[in-house]
């Protein structure tokens, strides 16, 4: 059984990836990534860190087995972040380089934004 290697494959067939759209994303090879995904080759923690970035996925995703129900309480704080495309991933991670006086002043300007969205479209809901 292999239901790590499977559950890759069908998130990145989800996302539109083709393997080396994966590699690429993930800065792993596709070699390494066809492996994984027919079990020819075991995953490190690393490796998967980097596919679950790469697909915004939480690396848990990759455990579950079909027809089983997981736990919903960290299911729930996920949910939110699931829906959120690619582009928002990678913003975050580039966020997580930067200096904390650097992230509070973009903070700031991302809260203002939406207050002026929020003012003008009246439909963007309200979380802090």
């Amino acid at each position: 059984m292999n239901t790590v290697g499977d559950n890759i494959r069908e998130f990145r067939e989800i996302a539109g990836f083709t393997q080396e759209d994966l590699a690429l994303r993930s800065g792993l090879s596709q070699g390494y990534i066809n492996q994984l995904e027919h079990g020819k080759r075991k995953y490190t923690q690393k490796s998967l860190e980097l596919i679950a970035a790469a697909l915004s996925k939480p690396v848990s995703d990759f455990f579950k087995e079909e027809g089983k129900e997981q736990p919903s309480a960290i299911a729930e704080q996920i949910s939110p972040y699931k829906t959120k495309k690619v582009y928002k991933k990678e913003f975050l991670t580039v966020l997580n380089d930067l200096p904390e006086n650097i992230i509070d002043h973009y903070l700031t300007l991302l809260k203002l934004e939406r207050e002026l969205l929020r003012k003008s479209k009246g439909n963007i809901p309200q979380k802090e």
